[in-house]
Formats: C-alpha cells, structure tokens, sequence
C-alpha cells in the first residue's frame, strides 16, 4: 500500500509538472506574441513618422528650387546644382539626421517643373523611406527688367538704358531717378531666337540682355552693353557675362479685375484746373476717347479707368495723377500718348500702370513729356519716337525707339510676379 501512495504522488508531481510546462510554454507563446506585436507595432509607428517627415524634407527642396530659379536665373549651375541633361538641373542636400533630398528643375527658361523627392531614415529595419512630388509652375514675371518683349528689340540713336531704385535713398532721390546715384540694372530681355533679336544702334545698354536660344544681340561701334564705368572704355563691345541666351518666358494676358462695376466719369475741378474727366477711388469706364484741345483727365485717389477702345492722348490735352494717387489704365484698343502726356506728379512708377488688354495691339509714345510708370501689354508693339524718358519698366509684344529717349527702371519694381504653383501632386 505505502508503495502504491508513493507512485500516486508522483505521478500527481508529473501532472503539475506538465502542467506547469504547458501554461509556461502558452506563457512564453503569448508574450512572444504580444513582443512581436509590441515590435511590429514600434516599426509601424518609426515608419509612419518617417513617411510624415518626407514631406517637410521634400519641401525643403522645393524652396531651395525656388530660390534658384529667382537668384540664380542667369546662372542655373550656381550654388551647387548640376546640368544633367539640356535644360535639366539638379541638387541634393544632406541634412544632419541623414535625411536628405534630390531636386530636379525643368524646362527652366519656361513654365519650370520641380521634381523633389524626400529620403527620411527608417529606424530598426534600416534602409530609407521616400516620397516624391511635382510641382508645376508657371512663370508670371514681371517687372524684373527694364524691358521684357517677346519679339525684336531695337534701341536707335543714343538712348541710354540704366536704372535706380526708388526704394533705396542711395540710388535715388526722394524716390525719383537721379543720374548721380544711377546702377547698371537696366536690363533688357526677349524671347526672340532671331539674328538680331536685340539691336543697339549707337546706345548703351548698362545692364544684362538676355534672348531666346539662339538669338543674338547687335551693337553698333558707338554703342554698348554692359557695366557703365566699363562701358567707357569700351565701345562697340558686349561685357562678358552680361549676355545670355536662354530667355523663354511666357507673359500673361491682362484682364480686368474680376471684381468690376465701373461708372462713367463726371468734369470737376482741382486745384483751380477744370478737367474734363474726373477719377476719385473707384472704378470708371469710357470708350474710345481722344483727349486733345482743353480736354484732360484728373486722377484723384486710386482709380482704375478702362477705355472700351482706342485711348489718345495729343496736343494740349494730359493726364493729370495727383499726389499721392494711383492710377491704373486697361486699354482694349490702341495706345497713342503724345501732347502733355501723362503727368504723375507722385513721381514713382508703381502709382502708374498702362495695363494693354489681348486686343490691345499697338502703343506709341511721342513728344518731350516724360512717362513714369509701368506699361504692361504683351501683345502691342510699342514704339517710343520722343525725347521723353520712360522712368519704370515695359513688358510688350515688340519695342521700337526711334526717338533715343532713355529707359530708366526702377527696380523697386521688382518682385512683383515671378513664379506661381498650378499644381502640387504626389508621384
């Protein structure tokens, strides 16, 4: 009997052995498994937090594209990025957590594309997590150049292209353009690809040319393009590095403020002068209109006028702009400003703006009174045949001056357009 017990207890021992192995064995299976899961739980949350870091990091090589493509516009190898391919440049940057990102530029001298792909770090499992986008762009520059055409630009007799900058007390005086505090910013620019593109009779250009590809720039041997003090030394010469070929910039059609509900304007007086037409803030309208003999137009506050037509101005008649006024000009027809002109007595080019419509295919300027102000309209060939000086910028379809009136830009103008997204999308 004693035997018999002692077998019974032992084997009562082995059960909760086994036991015991069993419910260990289940143990150390569920804790194996919730280790894993912990584990792949940790690499899920490590991967997402670098899928979601990819972004600031691809960003980043999305702005550094954009400040080259503004910066660097004459120079698309500076600062480190390569030339890969024809048009096609490209950088990299390594951050100090070993993300980093690849960014390509295309089509640069058009609507630029950005390809950025960000690389961020996966913890644990190694390797690197990347996200990739496009951005497309299009290029709404403005008035960056003293003069931007998409066609021929012709600069006769001895006219004189330079620059200041109304913003800076150093290179102008009360804001206005002052010979003593010139700079050599006056460049002028065309999209032509022709012989010729830029032709320089005996003038001087004191700033950069630039044409489309294969254009070329003609200077006769009294004139010049370049920086004014070399320039001296130097008739008949193009500086070098003041000349470039890759210009293809595509300008957009003018419109009318999408917000519009112009009225006819009324006579009035100002300052004991009656004028025919009298703008206070707001928007007016007329249709074609000759301002000749007594006639004249008030701009008093900032106004917006469109002219439903031709718009003349000849003899006697004028545009007057108060100061500390603005006026802002939609011409759907053809320009002819000549007579006492456009006054701006504000004295800065950005208070007035000559804004030519698509259908807007001509503008010519005449007579000795000087034009301060901006004159945007891409499809008119513009011919400047007076004395008077142009202060401010011009984009047109084609300029021509036959006159040898100077340009002087203002490059306080500068910096209102350059490149706008049309699209942002993940590849």
């Amino acid at each position: 009997m004693k035997a018999l017990h002692l077998a019974s207890a032992q084997s009562r021992r082995g059960s909760v052995l086994v036991t015991a192995l069993v419910f260990g064995a289940v143990a150390g299976i569920m804790l194996a498994a919730c280790l894993q899961l912990i584990e792949s739980r940790r690499v899920s949350v490590m991967r997402s937090h670098a899928w979601n870091s990819a972004i600031p990091v691809l960003e980043a090589g999305i702005e550094e594209a954009f400040t080259h493509l503004k910066i660097d516009n004459f120079d698309l190898t500076a600062n480190g990025w390569e030339n890969i391919s024809a048009g096609v440049y490209q950088k990299s940057r390594t951050n100090s957590d070993s993300s980093y990102f690849i960014t390509t530029i295309s089509n640069t001298t058009g609507a630029p594309v950005i390809f950025s792909q960000g690389f961020v770090p996966l913890p644990l499992v190694g390797g690197y997590v990347s996200r990739q986008v496009q951005v497309s762009t299009i290029n709404r520059v403005t008035f960056n150049n003293a003069m931007a055409a998409v066609n021929q630009i012709i600069l006769n007799d001895d006219a004189v292209v330079d620059s200041f900058d109304s913003t800076d007390p150093s290179y102008s005086t009360n804001g206005f353009y002052d010979p003593t505090k010139r700079k050599s910013g006056g460049g002028m620019v065309t999209n032509s690809k022709v012989t010729d593109a830029i032709h320089v009779d005996a003038g001087h250009i004191y700033g950069k040319v630039n044409t489309g590809p294969g254009g070329t720039v003609t200077v006769d041997s009294n004139g010049g393009v370049g920086d004014y003090t070399w320039s001296s030394t130097h008739p008949g010469e193009i500086q070098s590095g003041m000349i470039s070929d890759d210009m293809n910039v595509a300008y957009a059609d003018q419109a009318l403020p999408s917000s519009w509900s112009p009225v006819p304007p009324s006579s009035g007086s100002y300052s004991g002068t009656n004028y025919t037409y009298v703008l206070n803030d707001g928007q007016y309208t007329l249709g074609s209109i000759s301002i000749g003999e007594d006639m004249s137009i008030l701009a008093k506050g900032d106004c917006i006028l469109y002219v439903n037509g031709n718009f003349t101005v000849s003899g006697d008649g004028f545009v007057y702009i108060a100061p500390g006024s603005s006026l802002k000009l939609y011409v759907s027809g053809s320009g002819t400003i000549s007579g006492g002109g456009i006054v701006n007595r504000t004295q800065l080019a950005a208070n007035m703006s000559y804004i030519g419509l698509p259908s807007s295919t001509t503008l010519t300027i005449s007579g000795r009174a000087a034009f301060i102000g901006t004159i945007n309209a891409p499809q008119a060939d513009f011919t400047d045949s007076g004395s008077g000086a142009l202060y401010g910028a011009a984009i047109v379809k084609s300029f021509n001056n036959r006159g040898g009136g100077a340009v002087h830009y203002d490059e306080g103008l500068e910096g209102g357009g350059n490149l706008t997204i049309t699209s942002y999308r993940e590849l």
